[in-house]
């Protein structure tokens, strides 16, 4: 099993929303990235985000998203069904962080491979992020 950890936040970096869900292990870790990716775009459009800034740690799931060359990788279906969720926002851009810059999502990740249903908090993180959620917004 693995795991897809998304956080939304603010445009202070404040935690408005995060998702947390056990999924059966892909064949490889950008099939992974790309599964958090469409989750998280679509998890954003369900709660009523419109203006967005996707961050990811993933470059090769970064590069793919922001080329204008199809995606021919095994996760390509995933990058172009993110691509077309990118159309209903807004706005929609997308921003490249460096991996401890993602804490809080990686962390939510591994959380949800001992979980048996996805969870979903709205304006507030479970209590044992809070520590990494105060340092995730230093990167922010």
């Amino acid at each position: 099993m693995a795991g897809i950890g998304v956080v939304i936040r603010d445009s202070e970096g404040v935690v408005i929303a995060a998702l947390s869900d056990r999924i059966i292990l892909p064949p490889s870790v950008e099939d992974v990235e790309a599964m958090a990716c469409r989750w998280a775009m679509h998890f954003a459009l369900e709660i009523g985000i419109r203006d967005v800034v996707f961050e990811w740690d993933s470059e090769v799931i970064f590069k793919h998203l922001t080329s204008d060359s199809d995606c021919l990788a095994a996760f390509g279906n995933l990058v172009d069904d993110s691509r077309r969720a990118a159309a209903n926002f807004i706005s929609c851009s997308f921003s490249h962080v460096k991996r401890k810059g993602n804490a809080v999502a990686d962390n939510l990740a591994k959380l949800a491979k001992h979980s048996i249903a996805p969870q979903i908090w709205l304006e507030d993180i479970y209590s044992d992020a809070t520590n990494l959620v105060i340092a995730d917004r230093s990167f922010c």
